[in-house]
């Protein structure tokens, strides 16, 4: 869909039909191409359609980059999950009803979900030396901003996301080691670093809300990338302290009910505090829910509304910080 010229800074939509109803499949896409050789980085918003903070950031880069100024390539993609987007709705894709994050590389022959999985990433994040994903706080979750980078093991590789992560003027980084497997349907950005592509993911925003300040911790991140990575001439924007993680766990409600959070994001609580309760639709306690170990509490549920399965509570156990 787009020209073959060196230079150039060209949008448009990347479309497909679902084999089985024929239904469109559609993303929003933007190509740069810079005036010198450099490497090609990957940007993907709206994995979550109701992350909006992630969207406009991804919006906001495209629009930015001057293929002049440009060395190397740059992919941007707008709105991953566009069916999501259009229907406000949280998580997942109203197709199938699957969580996209859980479905790379995808499979031709599969669900909805899988089927975009599957055209999306051989013909666009595949082609990343560089891989970024940005998410915003969906519909029910308030979240402090994180990045999580993901350590496969690899000396050199595990250095190179670290480096990307720190870069992103974000204050809490996750670095949490995963086991590398045959392809087997999960996030995008993990398949990635298991092919040995540097590869994050970075949260700035909250609660399904387009929150232009944090819309704008993105656009900064993914400038210092561009600058880091050699494909823009500039200066790094360094304004925060980091904490870092080793492991950042959700906690899962075990009960059908209502959700009461008693912490507040930031929050600092021992294993076993007490950081909520569930009670049944009259208002009777059902459970208490507890932390799992001594962390800082970075995601927190903020639909009372709630299912087994669901996660309430997100925290980090910090290993370190910068003074």
């Amino acid at each position: 869909m787009f020209t073959a010229q060196k230079v150039m800074k060209e949008k448009g939509w990347l479309e497909y039909k679902y084999p089985m109803t024929k239904e469109d499949i559609r993303f929003p896409v933007g190509v740069v191409k810079g005036a010198q050789d450099g490497p090609t980085l990957v940007v993907l918003g709206g994995m979550h359609g109701s992350e909006y903070c992630g969207i406009e950031g991804a919006i906001r880069l495209f629009n930015w980059v001057d293929p002049a100024k440009l060395r190397g390539t740059l992919y941007v993609g707008m709105i991953y999950n566009f069916p999501a987007f259009k229907t406000n709705m949280g998580f997942v894709v109203p197709q199938d009803g699957i969580n996209p994050g859980r479905t790379f590389p995808g499979k031709s022959d599969g669900s909805f979900s899988e089927v975009m999985a599957d055209h999306f990433w051989t013909d666009f994040i595949s082609k990343a030396d560089y891989y970024v994903e940005l998410h915003g706080g969906d519909i029910p979750e308030a979240l402090v901003q994180f990045v999580y980078a993901p350590q496969i093991g690899d000396e050199k590789v595990d250095a190179q996301i670290r480096a990307m992560a720190e870069v992103y003027n974000i204050p809490i980084i996750v670095r949490r080691k995963i086991e590398i497997k045959a392809p087997a349907f999960r996030s995008a950005f993990v398949e990635m670093a298991a092919k040995g592509i540097p590869s994050i993911l970075t949260e700035s925003g909250q609660q399904g809300i387009l929150n232009l300040e944090d819309a704008e911790v993105h656009l900064t991140g993914l400038k210092n990338i561009l600058v880091h990575l050699g494909m823009l001439e500039g200066s790094i924007v360094n304004t925060v302290k980091r904490m870092y993680s080793e492991e950042h766990l959700a906690v899962r409600s075990e009960h059908i009910g209502m959700w009461y959070p008693s912490v507040s994001l930031g929050d600092w609580k021992k294993n076993g505090d007490v950081v909520g309760d569930i009670r049944d639709y009259f208002g009777d306690h059902i459970a208490d829910v507890k932390a799992p170990f001594d962390g800082h509490v970075t995601v927190i549920r903020t639909s009372p509304n709630t299912a087994i399965g669901n996660v309430l509570i997100e925290m980090d156990r910090i290993t370190s910080k910068e003074e």
